[in-house]
This record gives structure tokens, sequence and C-alpha cells, in this order.
């Protein structure tokens, strides 16, 4: 399963992506452990991240978790990874500062329960 720690956000983005991740099935730390599985990062380059690079953690930006949600199911980190290089340009970091994506409504919500990470 994924257990993952959050790094560089503020609330309220901090605790929408922490509640979005554990109504999936994720387990949420309030920092980086060695049980850790992903960090999920606003930027690339800290301490944190290259922490839990030497752990052989998953350093993943926001939308992954966006992602997953929308789609209802836990996606490949491959695109959404942050490798911490200068590549990884201001505008990934920028996208992965946005809000969260609408609730879905009322009408949404029928089916076999929350997407599971």
């Amino acid at each position: 399963g994924v257990v993952l720690a959050l790094s560089g956000f503020q609330n309220p983005l901090r605790g929408h992506l922490r509640a979005a991740a554990t109504a999936m099935g994720a387990e949420y730390r309030p920092d980086w452990t060695p049980e850790c599985t992903h960090l999920v990062c606003a930027f690339p380059r800290t301490p944190k991240a290259a922490r839990a690079r030497q752990q052989g953690g998953v350093v993943v930006g926001a939308r992954w978790i966006w992602e997953c949600q929308k789609q209802g199911r836990r996606l490949s980190c491959g695109p959404y990874l942050l490798d911490g290089s200068a590549s990884s340009g201001s505008e990934g970091e920028e996208a992965d500062e946005a809000p969260p994506p609408p609730r879905p409504s009322p009408k949404g919500k029928k089916g076999a329960g929350p997407p599971q990470m």
C-alpha cells in the first residue's frame, strides 16, 4: 500500500491532499519516516525530498493524488515524479500548487465507494 508524507504544502491545501489520499486507502505520516513509500512535494529540490530519495522513496507532485482521485484508481507515479534536477522547471511546481478539483456532485457518489490506492 501507499504510506505517504507531504512536504511544502500549507493548509488548506495540505488538508485536502491528506484527505484525498486517505480516502483512497493511503496511510498518512506527518513526517517522512523509513516506512513511507511516497513523498508528495510542492518543490522537488528540498532536503526532505533528497532524504526520501536516499531511503528509496518515490517523490511525486500533488497532481498524482488529484489524478488518482479523478480516475478512481492508483496511477503509475512515472508522469508525476519530481526528480530534483534542473529539468523539473517551475511550470511543474506551479501546477502542483493548484487547488483541489471541485468536489464530485452527489450523483457522482454512486458506485462501489471511494477509489483505492
